[in-house]
């Protein structure tokens, strides 16, 4: 049965928690109500639905307000969404399916508080969802919140403030390779895909934006020979594939060659229609990440950590490596910022600053001359 812990704070105001044990998970959960008539109401709710916080919950909330509910505000906002793509909307709608509607759904949108939203992601927990799903589905939230206080359901954002799962893993990190690293991989890697994987790392590009590139997109006449990158690979509802815009307006750039890629692309672009794909199979069809990654970036990697390669690169690693090389060649963080697509130079600082040689050194010679101060 659940329980009634009253506590009385430091101001002499008091709160009551009542306590049950999830029927699922078999996990003692606990939540802080104001007043002890609530949680008298919640306790006698739990214990005659079997301890499911969800049933109780709904039965608390049902009729006390003639707001839509959470699930109905973000649908609402999802179908208020002005250039989703397809796939877009399809994802958003199997999060609000999946992970959302189960739990908060139910909840009448004025009524949604940061316990309910603990809740929700305590419950997300213990279902085994990775922090990233749990961050990804908060921000669906927080979205159709922000709507939720346009349209006059609410005053306020509830989703702000609430504290999330950290995701940070050692192997999340980015891996950076060497020019030596890289050549290795590139010796090993099968002649049909070389062009392509040098492609990759002197571009900068993600993997849907380097095999959404066509002929026309190339100019290697022009000074520099530039690359226009417009478009991008990307999932419909029907898990088919098609060309749509970049991951952001910011990703719509032009890039600029360098001579050895320019090289490289010759062959490509002769005498080629403009609307071919840049980078095809033998088929003629567009390069699938998860076959170049099985059949040709695994196979190079591993024959390349033979020969005494001591990392384990991802393919989107090679986007990683052409940004460090250009910060520790100098380049400015904006331009490499906007070289790589961006929205704004706090990502690229975020994920690269700590590889910009100058700014270190500053950083090295800024403390050198505080300790002969105080050294005297």
């Amino acid at each position: 049965m659940a329980s009634i812990r009253k506590r009385t704070k430091k101001d002499g105001s008091t709160s009551f928690m009542v306590c049950w044990r999830d029927p699922v998970s078999r996990t003692e959960q606990g939540i802080t109500l104001p007043s002890e008539s609530e949680a008298i109401t919640l306790k006698r709710l739990l214990d005659a639905n079997n301890q499911s916080f969800e049933i109780a919950q709904h039965a608390m909330v049902t009729n006390q307000t003639k707001a839509p509910t959470v699930a109905a505000v973000i649908q609402e906002h999802i179908g208020l969404l002005v250039r989703p793509s397809v796939g877009t909307i399809d994802t958003y709608q199997s999060m609000l399916n999946l992970h959302i509607a189960d739990v908060i759904g139910h909840i009448p949108v004025d009524k949604l508080d940061y316990r309910h939203l603990t809740y929700w992601i305590k419950t997300m927990q213990t279902k085994g969802r990775s922090a990233k799903t749990i961050k990804n589905n908060h921000g669906l939230i927080f979205s159709a919140m922000e709507t939720a206080v346009r349209l006059g359901y609410r005053k306020d954002n509830p989703c702000r403030g609430v504290q999330l799962p950290s995701g940070e893993k050692a192997e999340d990190e980015a891996r950076f390779l060497t020019h030596a690293e890289f050549g290795l991989i590139l010796e090993c890697m099968g002649e049909r895909y070389k062009a392509f994987t040098e492609f990759l790392v002197m571009t900068g590009t993600r993997f849907g934006e380097a095999t959404a590139v066509t002929v026309a997109d190339v100019d290697l006449m022009s000074r520099p020979a530039t690359m226009r990158i417009n478009k991008a690979w990307k999932r419909g509802s029907e898990s088919e594939y098609y060309i749509g815009a970049t991951k952001t307006g910011a990703g719509k750039r032009t890039v600029s060659l360098n001579p050895h890629l320019v090289e490289v692309l010759i062959p490509l672009v002769a005498s080629r229609p403009g609307s071919d794909l840049l980078f095809t199979t033998p088929k003629g069809e567009r390069v699938i990440h998860k076959l170049y990654w099985h059949h040709y970036w695994i196979p190079a990697v591993a024959e390349a950590q033979a020969r005494g390669l001591k990392k384990s690169p991802r393919i989107h690693d090679l986007r990683h490596t052409h940004a460090s090389w250009l910060i520790q060649d100098g380049v400015p963080l904006f331009t490499v910022s906007r070289r790589l697509g961006h929205a704004s130079t706090r990502t690229t600082e975020q994920v690269y600053g700590h590889l910009m040689p100058q700014a270190l050194q500053d950083a090295a010679d800024a403390v050198e001359r505080s300790a002969v101060v105080w050294r005297g």
